[in-house]
């Protein structure tokens, strides 16, 4: 009988055409792209995410040799960009080292000699932090055939950042072993100009490096705001240098503590990847923190007809951690803290909560009742209106401008016009409309002139089994509204993470990658970007880049990362 060659089937297939062609299975490049289950088109290697505006494609690929291609720019001198600059030559570089020497060859691709970044607008570039409505637009070309130089253009050196990390993303490893990049066009801006991802660091201290690592992420993913809810009733983690009781008394531990050198250089860290840093301090509840060092900042409450106070336990938020609206000590106290927040952060904004006032507690205060007969309040929702009318009026008088979670106009207060209102709530049953969803809290809420953030569809602490990332990837912000007034008020929306069961341990895998699909539903025209069979083999590529990147992003589909599986080297796989 005839010896069966190797690799010989069994059972034998019903119809098997065998060829003696061999090809060479490397571990470090191969990997299965499709699931036979599995709709949509497999991404091409090099495919960004989130999706550019406009992005001319081509499978024509330039070699990237590290011994002849460089990068020019016209604000080398500037920090920011020379910093971009570095981080995708280490990109760069990383992936070249991950080449074994001995497979490369001489390659018969044409050489891409160099890339030039022209900034149009580089004043004060080394002063400057992102601001809201920053203009991030850029363009690439890596012409086809016809030069052997690229060329990037942006308005603004925030342009300049997104433009580096597609660039980064473009650059891949063909069949060949080879560093190349495709000749390609890109030209591309942000849909939204407010792109946040929440961290809770009260609940759970997060440790400075994993914020860090987390900047790293959302810079790849192209987010520009940080929104940092720092303190909460669980602890208080923020150092204050005039009143450090707040610490003290309100960290878990002296260890628990970002101290202002900390909180400076996360803001710079920041800075340099285009990413705001904007404090949350919640008030007027959610002030346990506070009260722990200053109880007398704190309303007293009682019980139902008992005449003695409570204080609420530590893992039940909301009934007795509530501001006293009363007295003058309260603002005074906390113009004077705002101000230390003022001269320590760097962005306009300051996001000053205002959810979920627990009106029981000022209920159950005999003098909160004699404070609305003197001044002929009828409902406790006017006492807060007291409140947020003092509290707005001094952040104005500092110097910063607030937002604040949807709760306050629930409840009927009146906001000043410039106040940003972040729609958090899935579900709220408005007494006048049988609409309970979040869209209709948006629609409301545009409707009576205010500027608005959506968080409620993307809450990533609730988790699910199977791939949860297309709920996100699904949400619109302006999708129910149908006026082009109203949407123009809708200026984005944030992935919130919040901290009851996360903490450094779990933090980064249980955000990434479904936040990626927040980026991109926030960055990218919602008219290329309606197809998820298609998007999650792009973001499942996605995930494994920022796995590679040194973020351990979980997986989306079944497979493996080629040589960039987490915690093992190439020579393990």
């Amino acid at each position: 009988g005839e010896a069966a060659p190797p690799g010989s089937p069994w059972p034998l297939p019903q119809v098997w055409t065998k060829s003696t062609y061999p090809y060479l299975l490397d571990p470090k490049v191969f990997f299965i792209t499709k699931l036979t289950n599995s709709k949509g088109e497999a991404a091409p290697p090099g495919s960004p995410w989130p999706l550019p505006q406009v992005w001319t494609k081509s499978t024509y690929p330039y070699l990237l040799d590290p011994k002849v291609f460089f990068i020019t720019s016209n604000a080398e001198n500037c920090t920011i960009v020379a910093e971009g600059l570095s981080r995708l030559s280490d990109e760069f570089n990383s992936i070249f080292k991950a080449i074994d020497d001995n497979k490369r060859h001489n390659s018969s691709l044409l050489s891409l000699r160099s890339i030039h970044l022209q900034i149009d607008s580089i004043s004060d570039c080394n002063t400057i932090y992102p601001q809201n409505n920053d203009n991030e637009y850029y363009e690439i070309a890596i012409p086809f055939q016809s030069s052997i130089n690229g060329r990037i253009r942006a308005d603004t050196i925030w342009g300049a950042i997104r433009a580096l990390e597609t660039l980064s993303q473009l650059i891949y490893v063909n069949e060949d072993r080879e560093l190349v990049v495709n000749a390609t066009r890109i030209t591309d801006w942000p849909r939204f100009s407010f792109r946040g991802v929440m961290l809770d660091s009260s609940r759970h201290f997060l440790p400075k490096n994993v914020i860090l690592a987390n900047l790293d992420a959302m810079s790849y993913n192209k987010f520009n705001v940080f929104h940092w809810h720092i303190v909460d009733d669980q602890s208080f983690p923020f150092e204050s240098k005039i009143f450090p009781e707040l610490t003290q008394k309100g960290a878990y531990s002296s260890r628990h503590v970002y101290t202002q050198t900390d909180i400076q250089e996360i803001i710079e860290y920041a800075r340099y990847r285009g990413i705001r840093v904007i404090p949350e301090f919640d008030t007027p509840g959610h002030t346990q923190g506070f009260g722990k060092a200053f109880p007398q900042l704190l309303t007293t409450c009682y019980g139902d007809g008992d005449d003695k106070p409570f204080t609420a336990k530590l893992n039940k938020h909301a009934e007795a951690e509530i501001l006293n609206p009363m007295q003058n000590y309260t603002y005074d106290f906390m113009k004077v803290f705002f101000r230390e927040v003022r001269d320590l952060f760097r962005d306009q904004y300051v996001h000053l909560g205002m959810d979920e006032v627990y009106y029981d507690c000022w209920r159950s205060n005999p003098q909160v009742w004699q404070f609305m007969i003197n001044h002929t309040f009828t409902e406790l929702s006017q006492v807060e209106q007291y409140y947020t009318e003092r509290m707005i009026d001094t952040i104005k008088d500092i110097g910063f401008k607030n937002i604040v979670w949807q709760d306050p106009i629930d409840n009927g207060v009146q906001l000043a016009n410039d106040t940003l209102v972040m729609v958090w709530k899935e579900r709220y049953r408005h007494p006048t409309s049988q609409n309970d969803s979040w869209k209709a809290s948006v629609q409301r809420i545009v409707g009576q002139g205010y500027k608005v953030i959506v968080s409620a569809c993307w809450y990533l602490n609730y988790i699910s089994y199977g791939q949860d990332w297309e709920k996100y990837y699904r949400c619109d912000p302006t999708k129910s509204l149908a006026d082009d007034s109203e949407k123009a008020l809708v200026l984005g929306g944030e992935a919130c993470m919040w901290g009851e069961y996360v903490d450094g341990t779990n933090l980064l895998a249980r955000l990434w990658p479904r936040a990626s699909a927040v980026a991109e539903r926030l960055w990218s025209d919602p008219n290329h970007t309606n197809d998820i069979e298609s998007a999650k083999f792009r973001l499942d590529q996605h995930r494994c880049r920022m796995l590679r990147r040194g973020i351990p992003a979980q997986p989306i589909l079944n497979g493996f990362c080629g040589e960039y599986e987490w915690e093992m080297n190439a020579n393990e796989i």
